[in-house]
């Protein structure tokens, strides 16, 4: 007799972990909409913080060259009150150049307290606008860290899961392999986990290795009279589980790659999405797409545990 694990409990952890993962995408995608709507405030609120910045920035500027002018032309008039004419003419002058400079320092000074008064009114408009931005800026950095801190617990739920369902294909695998000497010819034990974590690898591998233990089993349980058909029973089976492996594998990678893009073009830039798109439908859409895929794989692998109960059950048999 041929050593076969039960591996039932792995299967059914990988349920648990299914739940668990569903729960904490609700609830990140909850805090997702928090961070959605101060981030939305800020992107509109924007245009009217930079308009009123710049506007209150360029009003800064002339009063540089203004204080210098007046700054000149008041040293310029304290100098020239300090001359002693010593002939009519020079006096004359003189009065002159101290009226002309009287007369330029009130006009520099004038259009500096037009300038200082145009600065005040930018200032009044500008100081309301930079209040409210900065508050809508902490706002929104603290729903988005609240968000990054949801993002990475459900990651780890994630990585978990993958793990514990890996090896719950690995110990299926070896059950197999000891069972079937044909299948030292297939997938070696080990790929259940490469085949999450390498690049490219990862876009099929997960499904053909799955779909091979599923098919391998079926084969060898119905070769060894684990189960058995009569003739009409077997004309009239419809074996769907290619249909269902697809339908989950599609599922997986659309919850993970499609919808994440659409995820982050939605919520975190400033596109056709962002604009356009009605964001509360987009995350319930991730939500039951995520929903659909865990209900696909838990239904596969619930099937897949009375397979491997069958072959406990019918050791004696290999």
């Amino acid at each position: 007799m041929k050593k076969i694990t039960n591996n039932t409990f792995l299967g059914k952890l990988t349920l648990l972990l299914n739940v668990l993962l569903l729960v904490l995408f609700v609830v990140t995608m909850i805090f997702l909409m928090r961070f959605d709507k101060t981030n939305v405030a800020v992107v509109h609120e924007r245009a009217n913080y930079e308009k009123s910045y710049e506007k209150f920035i360029m009003a800064q500027h002339p009063l540089k060259q203004d204080s210098a002018e007046v700054a000149y032309y008041q040293y310029k008039l304290d100098t020239l009150k300090l001359k002693t004419a010593k002939t009519k003419d020079e006096k004359k002058v003189l009065e002159e150049s101290i009226n002309t400079t009287k007369q330029t320092l009130a006009d520099k000074q004038k259009t500096m307290d037009a300038h200082l008064e145009e600065l005040a009114k930018c200032e009044a408009e500008y100081n309301p606008l930079k209040a409210n931005w900065d508050k809508l800026n902490e706002d929104n950095s603290k729903t988005k860290s609240a968000f990054i801190v949801l993002c990475v617990i459900t990651f780890i739920a994630l990585l978990a899961k993958i793990l514990v369902f890996a090896h719950y294909n690995y110990r299926n695998s070896k059950n197999l392999h000891n069972i079937a000497d044909w299948m030292k010819e297939g997938m070696p034990s080990w790929q259940s986990y490469a085949g999450w974590f390498i690049p490219i690898y990862n876009l099929f591998k997960p499904l053909t290795f799955f779909k091979e233990i599923w098919e391998e089993t079926d084969y060898v349980m119905e070769n060894k009279g684990v189960v058995t058909y009569t003739k009409e029973e077997k004309d009239s089976m419809v074996d769907n589980s290619g249909l269902h492996l697809g339908i989950w594998w599609a599922l997986v990678l659309c919850s993970s790659w499609v919808m994440s893009f659409i995820l982050y073009k939605t919520f975190f830039t400033e596109g056709p999405l962002f604009l356009k798109a009605n964001h509360g439908t987009i995350a319930i859409i991730a939500i039951v797409i995520l929903l659909l895929c865990l209900l696909e794989e838990s239904s596969l692998i619930i099937k897949y545990n009375k397979k491997n109960m069958m072959l406990v059950d019918n050791a004696d048999k290999f």
